[in-house]
C-alpha cells in the first residue's frame, strides 16, 4: 500500500473574495473530517469565481481534490488536481498540485501516471522527500511486478551483497549518487553485482533527478 502522505491545503489570503471565504470556510470543515460539506463550499467557492486562472481558482481546485480524495471520488479529484496544476501561478502551487496528482493516479494503480507526477515535482523541487519517497517506492514495486518466479540468473557473491547494503546505507541517507557509484565501481570488479541489476537501474533513475538543477 502506498504509504499515507497528508495533502496541505493552500491557506486563503485575500479579505472580501466571495471565492476566497468559501476557501476558509471549506478548510475549516474539512479540518473537522467533514468531507462532503467542504466539497460543496469548495465548489460554491469556484462557482462565485469569474477567474478561471487565478490563485484562488488554483487554490480552490487543489482542496476540491483533497476532499474528493477523501471520499474516494478518485477520478474526479485527479480532475480537480489537474485543473489546479494548470492554474498554478507559482512553484510552490504547481508542486503541490502535481504531487496530489501522482497521490491520486497512485490510489488508482496508474502506476506509469503517478511516477510521471512524481517525476515532475522532483524535477521542478528536488528536495520534495515525499515525492522521492513516493517515486522510490513505486518503482521497487514495478520493479517488483516485472519479475517471475524464476531464480536470478546471477548468485551475488559475498561481496556483492555487502556492497549493496552499503549503498542501501547511502540511499537511507539520500545520497543516490554516491550508491549509484559505488555499486558502478562494485560491477567492474565482481560481475556479480549484476544480479541487483533493478536496484542499479533505480539507483541511476533517481541519482539523475538529483542531480536537477
Amino acid at each position: 500500500m502506498m504509504p499515507r502522505v497528508l495533502l496541505i491545503l493552500l491557506l486563503f489570503g485575500l479579505l472580501g473574495d466571495v471565492g476566497a471565504e468559501r476557501g476558509r470556510e471549506g478548510n475549516a470543515l474539512f479540518e473537522q473530517d467533514r468531507y462532503a460539506e467542504a466539497e460543496a463550499t469548495y465548489r460554491d467557492g469556484l462557482a462565485a469565481l469569474d477567474d478561471t486562472t487565478g490563485g484562488v481558482y488554483a487554490a480552490l481546485q487543489n482542496n476540491l481534490g483533497a476532499a474528493l480524495l477523501r471520499q474516494e471520488a478518485v477520478g474526479e479529484a485527479r480532475t480537480a488536481f489537474r485543473r489546479s496544476r494548470q492554474a498554478a501561478g507559482s512553484d510552490t502551487a504547481y508542486v503541490r498540485a502535481r504531487f496530489n496528482e501522482g497521490m491520486a493516479a497512485a490510489g488508482q494503480d496508474d502506476i506509469a501516471a503517478a511516477l510521471s507526477h512524481y517525476r515532475a515535482v522532483l524535477l521542478r523541487d528536488p528536495t520534495h522527500a515525499a515525492a522521492r519517497h513516493n517515486y522510490e517506492y513505486l518503482k521497487r514495486q514495478q520493479s517488483r511486478a516485472g519479475r517471475d518466479d524464476s531464480p536470478p540468473e546471477v548468485d551475488p557473491s559475498p561481496y556483492a551483497r555487502r556492497l549493496k547494503k552499503k549503498a542501501e546505507a547511502l540511499v537511507a541517507r539520500q545520497q543516490y549518487a554516491e550508491a549509484a557509484r559505488l555499486m558502478t565501481d562494485g560491477l567492474r570488479q565482481d560481475s556479480t553485482v549484476q544480479a541487483y541489476r533493478d536496484f542499479m537501474t533505480r539507483l541511476d533513475d533517481v541519482a539523475q533527478l538529483s542531480q536537477q538543477p
